[in-house]
């Protein structure tokens, strides 16, 4: 059999409902907490993909064919082997007959090409996530091995591999099915490959329960994911052991914190970004951007807008992800803002302080969408960029379609924005230079750069480290010389819990759902 398809990513999150601390002890059940919106939740990170209840409920029971390890690298999850053909235009997997969903059936190449079908399908709302399986077929020579085929070659498709594998059977192999949500009655959530299976989703908590398919047996029976209203009502539950857990993501989340709280901190592989649109006066001139990076201070940003939650970041890749490492201030060689500015013929008002030519004020508009905490951020940059003779407006908008519209769209002239694209983000489609508008975050428009392009293509197909990191090192040098971007920092979260719960193999850097990485091994 032959079916074209795509496989999906899965992000991570949190949530809480009250339960007794007795309750907890004897039934061995976890209690986490987060603010989240007003259920029921979808449940699915492929169609909720910034719902926290989504992203921790799929994390404990949608796992891919590939599963990321404490490194970042990919690693066998659902797959029983995994192996590169052709120079990485094949990738061939196998499954075990024993590997079962939570209602007793078995897991075959008929759920990979369902899951391959919705991610293709025109309705799949998360084209970045679906990228890397366009083009991309599966043939399937048995129920218990298949074959990818790729269009062109792909050394990082094992990371896509990491996204869950979903039910052909529960969903009668129909995607609409899937994307109209599913059955939410308690009988008919979809089954579970992971250590948890979902038996209860309402607007207060989901609650999950062992499977009792999946191996090694969990130590808990069972999760409860509450909605709260506020990361305020979390620290009371917190505070009176009625939780047992919380993912603190913003200087909010941690101002409340009660004490005696175990903190992992984790360095996650997401990054933040102030982009610049080259074709919006006065950024169409490098002195002008050049100056913008040189009055950026990352560290006073990081210890004074965002309590610390953050790592400088000086390529277009954070540190977090291994072979990118690039933890050197390369904006200092560029010198003073104010040197850069003089040389391109801008002078400094003795009257309102503000760099000037010809009349006008060096002006910007920074577009910042409204997702905590990038609205504190922008207004640190702003701050530093005024105190260098800048005249800003912050402008916060909507979350839902900033990247979609306002970058796409080329609605903006400054723009902070955060991604989430995992250990292995695709830059080609970042960063690709003369390209149609809304494809790239390269806003120049101007004449392809060749040999950006080159060293991205190079970086895209490399097959040792030693190339990813040569070709990698060309493309922050490329991007560091027409700086189409500032980068900023890469964000850090805070898994909180109580000192009574034993939880092994919480990452110090990864995606946060990480932390369920060894989740059958936790107890109460």
């Amino acid at each position: 059999m032959a079916l074209v398809g795509s496989v999906v990513v899965v992000v991570g999150g949190v949530a809480a409902l009250s339960i007794s601390v007795g309750t907890m002890a004897t039934h061995q059940v976890y209690v986490e907490a987060a603010v989240a919106p007003v259920g029921p939740s979808a449940l699915s990170p492929l169609l909720s993909p910034s719902d926290p209840v989504a992203q921790t409920v799929g994390a404990l029971t949608g796992p891919g064919l590939m599963a990321a390890g404490a490194d970042g690298e990919p690693k066998l999850g659902v797959a029983t082997s995994w192996h590169s053909e052709g120079g990485g235009v094949r990738y061939r997997f196998t499954l075990s007959p024993k590997r079962r969903w939570s209602d007793g059936h078995p897991i075959t190449t008929k759920d990979v090409a369902f899951t391959l079908a919705v991610l293709q399908s025109s309705r799949f709302p998360n084209p970045d996530v679906a990228a890397p399986w366009t083009g991309v077929s599966l043939f399937a020579s048995s129920l218990w091995t298949g074959t990818f085929v790729l269009p062109g070659p792909s050394a990082s498709f094992a990371t896509a591999a990491e996204e869950a594998v979903l039910p052909a059977a529960h969903y009668q192999s129909l995607p609409d099915l899937f994307f109209r949500g599913g059955q939410h009655t308690d009988a008919l959530f979809a089954p579970s490959a992971g250590p948890f299976r979902v038996v209860g989703n309402s607007a207060e908590q989901v609650s999950l329960s062992r499977n009792r398919y999946y191996r090694p047996r969990p130590i808990l029976d069972g999760f409860k994911v509450l909605l709260e209203p506020s990361s305020a009502a979390v620290d009371q539950l917190l505070a009176q052991g009625t939780v047992d857990g919380w993912l603190a993501a913003t200087p909010s989340d941690l101002q409340g914190l009660p004490a005696g709280l175990i903190r992992s901190r984790i360095t996650t592989y997401n990054f933040v970004e102030l982009l610049m649109n080259l074709q919006s006066p006065p950024l169409n001139t490098l002195a002008v951007r050049q100056a913008i990076a040189a009055a950026v201070d990352r560290h006073s940003l990081l210890a004074h807008h965002l309590a610390g939650l953050g790592d400088p970041q000086y390529g277009p890749l954070p540190d977090s992800i291994g072979w990118a490492a690039s933890s050197s201030d390369s904006a200092s060689a560029l010198g003073s803002p104010a040197k850069i500015l003089r040389t391109a013929g801008w002078l400094r008002s003795s009257s309102s302080h503000l760099w000037e030519k010809g009349g006008q004020p060096l002006s910007l508009i920074l577009d910042v969408p409204d997702l905590d905490p990038l609205p504190e951020a922008a207004a640190g940059v702003a701050s530093q960029l005024e105190a260098q003779g800048f005249l800003v407006k912050v402008k916060t908008v909507p979350e839902a379609g900033f990247v979609s519209a306002t970058l796409a769209q080329e609605q903006f002239q400054v723009a902070l924005v955060g991604f989430d694209n995992g250990p292995g983000p695709d830059l080609t489609s970042l960063w690709r230079s003369g390209v149609a508008p809304g494809q790239s975050l390269n806003f120049s428009q101007s004449a392809p750069d060749l040999f950006l392009n080159h060293a991205l293509d190079e970086l895209a197909t490399a097959s040792t480290v030693a190339a990813r990191q040569s070709a990698y090192r060309e493309v922050a040098k490329r991007l560091h010389a027409d700086m189409p971007a500032v980068f900023l920092y890469t964000p850090v979260e805070v898994y909180v819990h109580l000192s009574s719960v034993h939880m092994p193999g919480v990452s110090a850097v990864g995606d946060p759902t990480q932390r369920f990485r060894r989740v059958v091994d936790w107890s109460l």
